[in-house]
């Protein structure tokens, strides 16, 4: 199996990041939060057809040497145009949390021994193919401290749930190129649009050539891109063979080659890009 570069880990593990911690004070400090709490798995993608019911278990590990103490809700959530996440307590237009049930809404968990926590979708009978998507919520009862902080923090993890009912896919299609800034690196991105009822991701290399005529290979970021919304996705290079070191680009860069997404879809990509 090919391991994503050093670059794309540490993009995917900030996207996470974003989905896994909030705060009412600043969306980056709980980071920083003696938060005891793991939590597997971090994503969930299932499926299900009208008025049949899914049950899926979370497994939470508390690591503290006292026992836990935590609150559990759903929440609706939407991804911002930067990947930020914003979760949502009320309802948001469409949400199917209403279909949604918790095993609980507080529990205690005694150290080292995982404790398996259920929940269950169960869309309605007369439920029209779509992508159910909401996010389990885990906040600890108590207030955590964050290193280097005089105030306690609010940490919560998010579980982010996909539910695919009855038919549903994603179509993807590249509307345009672009190099924009990364993390203050010029960056060529895909603009991808999504015209099916799914989310989708895209998956694979492309082979490349800098302006020094270098072989590169060429990733794109797996960051979701929604039904109905067109996203930008980074492409991250690196050398032939080395998969785990992102390396500066040369621009112009030429890519060519093909990105899979879905089941069986596919994005021939034959682009140059240039600041």
């Amino acid at each position: 199996m090919t391991h994503p570069p050093e670059f794309l880990r540490r993009h995917r593990a900030a996207f996470r990041v974003a989905l896994a911690l909030a705060s009412s004070a600043a969306a980056v400090l709980p980071a920083q939060a003696q938060f005891s709490l793991a939590v597997s798995p971090p994503r969930f993608e299932l499926s299900t057809k009208p008025g049949e019911r899914v049950r899926e278990v979370l497994e939470l590990t508390h690591s503290d040497a006292r026992s836990g103490a935590y609150k559990v809700k759903t929440a609706d959530w939407t991804l911002r145009p930067d990947g930020s996440v914003h979760f949502s307590d009320e309802l948001l237009p469409g949400s199917c949390r209403p279909w949604v049930a918790i095993e609980r809404r507080e529990l205690s968990i005694t150290p080292g021994r995982p404790y398996r926590y259920r929940f269950e979708i169960a869309p309605p009978a007369d439920t029209p193919p779509m992508e159910c998507r909401f996010a389990v919520m885990i906040e600890g009862q108590e207030p955590a401290a964050a290193l280097g902080m005089p105030i306690a923090l609010g940490a919560r993890i998010g579980v982010i749930v996909y539910v695919a009912i009855g038919d549903v896919a994603p179509v993807l299609e590249l509307a345009e190129t672009a190099v924009t800034t990364v993390n203050g690196r010029p960056t060529p991105v895909l603009k991808v649009r999504n015209t099916g009822n799914a989310h989708g991701r895209l998956a694979g290399f492309l082979g490349g050539k800098d302006a020094d005529g270098t072989a590169l290979e060429v990733q794109a970021s797996n960051t979701p891109i929604m039904a109905g919304e067109t996203r930008e996705i980074a492409l991250v290079a690196t050398k032939p063979g080395d998969t785990e070191t992102a390396v500066a680009i040369r621009f112009p860069l030429a890519g060519s080659g093909k990105l899979e997404w879905g089941r069986k879809g596919s994005m021939a990509v034959e682009q140059r890009f240039a600041p």
